[in-house]
């Protein structure tokens, strides 16, 4: 089967998933997440699931299996589905993976300020949420990943406006009407 993939990767509370959901309804792309596998390993060992048991989880595996084992592991889900969203790159080496084992491959960043990103993260406060980004980027190597994409998708105003960019970018990609 020839699958095609859309990689989503931004900052946290960037918008990814929405992005993702929007997608999964209007083009019929299966949505993956790559926290999800971390998260169900987790909870297959009897842990605790939070975001630094995910991340501890994801940095040992990485360590261990290789920088591309998470997108490894998903693809892994991704059987019988032709069109599918992966939510969530954080090395270069996922991305890779992905470019090699799909017969289409777009990778789409999205942005969106700080001040729009805490008011959604709730309970996190600027302080939190830059530390994150600061992780991510810095120790992580996100920018790696952010400077692979095909596309940008700015999130800095209503979900309408987020939806009409999304669709301009499906058409951009070549998925509009597909």
């Amino acid at each position: 089967m020839v699958m095609r993939v859309i990689g989503i990767t931004g900052l946290a509370r960037s918008g990814k998933d929405t992005i993702a959901d929007y997608i999964e309804s209007e083009y019929g792309f299966k949505k993956f997440v790559m926290s999800d596998v971390l998260r169900d390993v987790l909870v297959s060992r009897g842990e605790e699931v939070s975001k630094k048991s995910m991340l501890e989880l994801g940095n040992e595996l990485r360590e261990t299996n290789g920088q591309d084992v998470v997108a490894r592991m998903v693809y892994e889900r991704c059987g019988g589905f032709e069109k599918i969203t992966v939510v969530g790159f954080r090395s270069p080496a996922e991305v890779q993976f992905f470019e090699k084992v799909s017969a289409r491959f777009s990778l789409v960043e999205v942005t969106a300020h700080v001040g729009f990103r805490v008011r959604r993260a709730q309970a996190l406060g600027v302080e939190d949420v830059a530390s994150r980004d600061h992780d991510d980027v810095v120790n992580k190597g996100l920018d790696a990943v952010f400077s692979m994409a095909s596309v940008v998708v700015d999130n800095n105003s209503t979900l309408d406006i987020l939806y009409s960019r999304v669709d301009e970018m499906m058409a951009e990609i070549g998925y509009a009407g597909d």
